[in-house]
């Protein structure tokens, strides 16, 4: 017995020396420079490459594995992906139960060069995919049992993992990254937070390339097992397109400008599920300012669904520094390239109070003054190419200015291509609001005085907006009359023009001359709206008239008890003085009416020269008085013939009375 347990105490005693001396074997850095030089190799061997690694430390009793130097280089031989350290700790016992425990992973400094030129062509980095995919094809195909299965998967416990120094080019795009610090603090439970995230790219356009750049100071992810939220501060999103501002030496020109958005935001989101590429949020808070053009966001909530690549958003409410906007619902298609889905979006009623000056000095100057509140009410609809505008409703909040309206853009993506369209189902401007709203605007007030006595306007028509030209044409009704008109602002050249016509239209009431009654007329316009032409006038006359002139024809009208038709009348203004004249011409004498003013508001100061021109027939007249009496003898001719036939026919009806009347008596 003795003798035994002597060789089974010696045995025990080797087995245990084998042990611990390979244990020190194991982690000596001679066995393991020498296992890493050998790995290296066949992992040179199998992806085809070179690969490097610098060291290797494997501890085995502090269950940590140290990584130093790994350089792997892609088919061309260029520097594909390189990593500085990377630091695992795992703890081993768990390995029994196929469990994989790491209490801390760390990796610093990672650098990948990544390249795809062509959506057809072959990543840089496709061989490393194919063959351990190779690998994993080959164990697909041997037989496995459910059982060996389940004996063979294993779970991954990460409890803590480090990033930084982050550096990755994909084709045109670079993404940096600072740290990211991953915490699991207990079950379902899990923090983390990144620092420093940048990323770079550019859009090709037909004008040229433009510089983008994504930052973010810190990203902050919390689950506590019952709520997850997230929050983005310090979102900073830049774009250079190496071109002058679109508004440099344009005052009048708005300041948005999509190539050098220069927008600060952060996002703060309550997370209830994330399943696959399904995500139910609520965006509790968001804030963003385009530093550039002064475009302010104070505030976004909503309630997010995203599935299947529709985003559905309810409750929204978008609040600007004096406005709010509430959308019920809304969806929106994302648009994916290798799936060619298309941006597709639209909405419930958007409802909400709008100040204008709130979007002026992004995209309309002119407005920055424009603080009337107005209620708005529309449907919203589109794509990348177009935007649809339906059941818009307008109106100030004591309803004297009330517009309803349909309409849409086009050409969204060259302002050479741009078309807005709109139709004004009716438009109603009551009381003093039309005075109201042109004094929101920093122009010359032009008869207001006119424009007042207009009483309640209605209005129902159409206007366009193209590339640098816009139109408008409708019918206005007015307490004076009706009035047709369409007028177009050339914005190339800087005039206006058009034409307006009138069946029944008080002009005396209107301009506050009382001697002038009814008219119906046609009238031709061109106003010069040149702000350094009309300044060079200004300079050279003074004046406070618009300058252009005016072409009409007077079908009918009345000045005091004297009505007159067929008047021909004519305008032009040089800024200073006014002056005109009217025709109403005779066979022999034509009625002539010379007039001037150089104040719309004083028009009862109109100076007024009548004058009669007497003259010859014209040859057109001669020719026009032959065909009269050339006309007037052939309709005598044709009385005349016309009697002639009546009374043959009353004669021959006269002799067949006679006729019958001797055959009756004959018969008789």
């Amino acid at each position: 017995m003795k003798t035994a347990l002597k060789v089974f105490g010696c045995v025990v005693a080797a087995c245990l020396l084998l042990m611990v001396g390979t244990v020190l074997v194991l982690n000596t850095d001679t066995f393991q420079n020498k296992m890493l030089k050998r790995a290296t190799s066949m992992l040179s061997d199998k992806l085809q490459t070179r690969v490097e690694i610098d060291s290797i430390s494997i501890g085995l009793f502090s269950q940590k594995v140290n990584l130093y130097g790994l350089d792997i280089e892609d088919l061309q031989h260029r520097k594909m992906f390189q990593l500085d350290h990377l630091a695992v700790s795992v703890k081993l016992l768990p390995l029994l139960r196929n469990e994989v425990r790491i209490t801390n992973a760390s990796i610093d400094g990672v650098r990948a060069q990544l390249y795809k030129p062509k959506p057809d062509s072959a990543a840089n980095y496709q061989f490393v995919i194919d063959a351990f995919k190779k690998d994993s094809t080959e164990s697909r195909d041997k037989e496995v049992s459910k059982e060996d299965k389940e004996k063979k998967k294993l779970t991954l416990n990460l409890h803590k993992l480090s990033l930084s120094k982050i550096d990755v080019i994909y084709n045109d795009q670079a993404y940096k990254l600072q740290s990211l610090l991953y915490k699991k603090k207990g079950k379902d439970k899990h923090n983390a937070t990144i620092s420093d995230l940048q990323r770079s790219w550019v859009s090709h356009t037909k004008k040229g390339d433009i510089d983008n750049r994504l930052t973010v100071s810190s990203v902050l992810l919390t689950d506590d097992g019952t709520k997850r939220q997230a929050t983005i501060d310090g979102i900073h999103f830049v774009t250079d397109n190496h071109q002058p501002r679109k508004n440099k030496g344009k005052p009048n020109r708005g300041a948005f400008d999509a190539g050098h958005l220069d927008i600060e935001a952060t996002l703060k989101a309550d997370i209830q599920s994330i399943q696959g590429d399904s995500v139910v949020a609520t965006i509790t808070q968001c804030n963003a300012l385009d530093k550039g053009s002064g475009l302010t966001l104070k505030s976004l909530t909503s309630k997010v669904l995203v599935a299947k690549g529709v985003a559905t958003l309810n409750d929204v409410v978008i609040q600007m520094p004096n406005t709010q906007l509430k959308i019920a619902n809304a969806t929106v298609q994302l648009p994916n390239k290798k799936l060619e889905r298309p941006l597709e979006f639209s909405t419930s009623p958007i409802m909400g109070r709008v100040i204008l000056k709130d979007i002026a000095r992004p995209f309309s100057p002119t407005l920055s003054g424009f603080t009337i509140p107005l209620s708005l009410r529309v449907n919203f609809s589109g794509n990348a190419e177009q935007l649809t505008f339906q059941n818009v409703f307008v109106s100030t909040q004591d309803k004297l200015l009330t517009i309803s309206a349909n309409g849409s853009i086009s050409g969204l993506k060259d302002k050479h291509d741009l078309n807005v369209r709109f139709h004004v189902n009716k438009m109603t401007a009551q009381g003093n609001i039309k005075e109201r709203i042109i004094n929101q605007f920093p122009v010359k007030k032009f008869m207001m005085k006119q424009l007042n006595n207009l009483g309640t306007i209605r209005y129902t028509g159409d206007f366009s907006v193209l590339y640098k030209k816009e139109t408008f044409q409708g019918l206005l009704n007015t307490a004076a009359g009706n009035v047709n008109f369409n007028f177009s602002l050339d914005e190339l050249n800087k005039y206006v023009y058009g034409t307006a016509r009138t069946d029944s239209f008080m002009l005396g009431k209107v301009m506050e001359m009382p001697d002038i009654g009814m008219i119906a007329c046609k009238a031709n316009f061109k106003f010069d709206i040149s702000k350094p032409r009309t300044a060079k006038m200004r300079q050279q006359k003074g004046g406070k008239l618009p300058i252009g002139e005016v072409d009409a024809e007077v079908y009918e009208a009345k000045y005091k008890k004297v009505k007159v038709c067929n008047v021909v009348a004519d305008m032009k203004s040089d800024g200073a003085v006014a002056e005109g004249n009217l025709t109403m011409k005779g066979g022999r004498i034509d009625v002539l009416c010379g007039f001037s003013f150089t104040n719309t508001n004083e028009m009862r100061k109109t100076k007024i020269k009548p004058g009669i021109r007497f003259h010859k027939l014209s040859e057109e007249r001669k020719a026009e008085k032959a065909e009269q009496k050339a006309a007037k003898r052939a309709e005598k001719e044709e009385q005349k013939a016309a009697k002639r036939a009546e009374k043959e026919e009353r004669k021959r009806q006269k002799a067949q009375e006679k006729a019958a009347k001797k055959a009756a008596k004959a018969d008789a």
